[in-house]
């Protein structure tokens, strides 16, 4: 999670676009073939990350994580 958030969050300037998206597209495709049951957990896992997040900004980013990982 913390390398995801990282890259979400960096500047276009500090990584290129592209690359992110070449960086994250393998970690979604993994997931999104994990189970049903699998996804669930580390949705709700995402979920406890972001209610202990105490930077705003990260916060909101680890709980758009699931939609963005395509894994709700």
């Amino acid at each position: 999670m913390e390398i995801i958030v990282s890259i979400d969050l960096s500047d276009d300037d500090d990584i290129d676009p592209d690359v992110a998206t070449s960086l994250l597209e393998p970690v979604a495709a993994v997931l999104q073939g994990t189970s049903a049951e699998g996804r669930r957990a580390l949705v709700d896992l995402l979920i406890e990350c972001a209610e202990e997040e105490t930077v705003p900004e990260r916060r909101m980013t680890v709980l758009d994580l699931p939609g963005a990982l395509g894994l709700i």
